[in-house]
This record gives structure tokens, C-alpha cells and sequence, in this order.
């Protein structure tokens, strides 16, 4: 698949594609009871027209996590104000490939942080259906964000992806949230409503992927990392993700994963969060 080449880039101190290492990762597991399963969160009912009738700004000030119909309602007014109840289409598909690529035209590097939570969040905010226009700034600024909910304000130990969803919720532009827990679940979602955010391990030779932007989860484990899932490729039975270190690395800040190696990576305490946009 030919990556989009339109970039926007904030120019940083020391761009990660100079010399990557483990300090670029900084996704931190940390499951938590509340999780919701994507199982789970795609078989509830319609909330009743006395829930349905709260504005999203009611509902988000009533909240605190997605436990309840309040939270509930956010996710299905979010789709009840798409077209047919359906997100937007998808921009155009490669050749010989039956799945949608989520289109990214913004390409982010975190530069020499490990901030990675608050760009693979930033990401999905700048993909399509419900695209914004994150920079390099407003990606450190969520990462910081995401440590005041941590409780670490300021800290530069890394983040979960949870509190990542977490702060976008707070500041209006995420409804609904829940974990995918295979690779049929992550196919249903990017098929249908968008991209994906991913944090999993990231090992010694994911750091150089090869000529055909292929990276391969073998070597010691350096920490974890947090990125967005795009596309499936169904012809290279891979998938396709965005990195945020640059347009110097990889494909134009592009590689891909074998769907093999991407479900071992899953299986290693691997986050696969999909996630309802608000409209903006």
C-alpha cells in the first residue's frame, strides 16, 4: 500500500528516526477491572428514550469511566449522527484489498521523549472518520494529561492507553471505549468504524523494520509501545500501522505486521482499544 505523503510536522529537537532506542516507547500495562470487552460493548441495547433524551454534555459531566447507561448513551448518539448511522467511507483501498484504509495525512514524531501514548492517541484523533489536526504539541500535551490522571502530573515514566482514552474523553472528542480481544474483533471494528489504538510490546528488532516495511516482534522485549493500527492488508495478510517517529522511519513513519505476529504480540498483555469519536 502506497503511504499518504502529505506531512505535517512540527519540527522537534532530535527526531526519533535519527536514533531509535527504547527511551521512544513509554506504554505502560496496567489492566483494569472496568475494562470493557468490544464483545461486550457492541451487544448493548439501545438505551430508552427517557436516557436518550440527555444532551453529551450532561451525560459527560454525570460520568467518570463507562460503567453506566449515562456512558452508554454517549457511544450510540455518537452513531445515530452519522449518515444511515454509519460512519463516514473510507478513503480509497489499494487494489485487491476488501478492507478500508483509514486515511492519516499527519505525520507525528515525539521526538526524543517517550510520549508515545499521548502521539498513538494523537494519531487516532488526525484519522479519518471524524479527522482533526493534531500537531507534535498537542501530543506532548496529552501525554502530560494522561499523568495527571495517572496521578504522576509531570512524570516522563510513560502512560496506559487507558488513560490516554481517558483524557480524550475529557476534553470532549472520545464517547465510548472497549478492548478488542482478537483479531476478528479488531477486523470488525477497522472495517467498519475506524482506526485502532495499539500498545504492546516492542522488541529489539521492531526497531528496524525491513525493505518492505515489515517489522518483526523477535529479540529481547525494550518496553512497550503505543500506535495506531490503520488498515488491514488482506493480500499480505498483515496489518498496517502508523509510528510516531517521524516520516524517517519505516515507510514514511509507516510499517506493517504479519497478522501472525501481530496476534502473538496481543497475546503477550497486547492492547487493542477501539474507540467512538464525537463529532467536532
Amino acid at each position: 500500500m502506497e503511504p499518504d505523503r502529505r506531512l505535517a510536522l512540527d519540527p522537534p529537537e532530535r527526531s526519533a528516526s535519527e536514533a531509535t532506542g527504547p527511551r521512544l516507547l513509554g506504554r505502560v500495562y496496567r489492566p483494569d477491572p472496568r475494562d470493557w470487552s468490544l464483545s461486550r460493548l457492541m451487544e448493548i441495547a439501545e438505551p430508552p428514550d427517557s436516557i436518550r433524551q440527555r444532551t453529551i454534555e450532561q451525560v459527560l459531566s454525570e460520568t467518570t469511566y463507562f460503567t453506566d447507561w449515562p456512558a452508554y448513551l454517549v457511544f450510540w448518539r455518537w452513531l445515530k449522527k452519522q449518515a444511515g448511522g454509519a460512519p463516514p467511507a473510507p478513503g480509497p483501498t489499494p487494489a485487491g484489498d476488501s478492507t478500508p484504509a483509514w486515511q492519516l495525512p499527519i505525520q507525528l514524531d515525539q521526538g526524543d521523549t517517550g510520549h508515545c501514548v499521548g502521539f498513538g492517541w494523537s494519531g487516532w484523533v488526525d484519522a479519518t472518520p471524524v479527522p482533526g489536526e493534531y500537531q507534535n504539541a498537542d501530543a506532548h500535551a496529552l501525554y502530560y494529561e494522561c499523568k495527571v490522571i495517572d496521578g504522576e502530573p509531570r512524570a516522563e515514566n510513560g502512560s496506559t492507553v487507558r488513560s490516554g482514552a481517558l483524557a480524550l474523553r475529557n476534553r470532549g472528542r472520545l464517547a465510548a471505549f472497549a478492548f478488542a480481544k482478537s483479531l476478528a474483533e479488531i477486523d470488525q471494528w477497522v472495517n467498519a468504524q475506524g482506526s485502532v489504538v495499539v500498545g504492546t510490546n516492542w522488541t529489539d528488532d521492531m526497531f528496524h523494520p525491513d525493505a518492505g516495511g515489515y517489522v518483526k516482534p523477535t529479540g529481547k522485549v525494550a518496553g512497550g509501545h503505543c500506535y495506531v493500527l490503520l488498515d488491514r492488508l488482506d493480500d499480505e495478510q498483515a496489518y498496517l500501522f502508523q509510528n510516531s517517529w517521524g516520516a524517517g522511519w519505516g515507510q514514511h513513519g509507516r510499517f506493517k505486521i504479519k497478522c501472525s505476529d501481530f496476534d502473538g504480540l496481543l497475546s503477550a498483555d497486547g492492547e487493542a482499544c477501539c474507540a467512538a469519536e464525537l463529532p467536532h
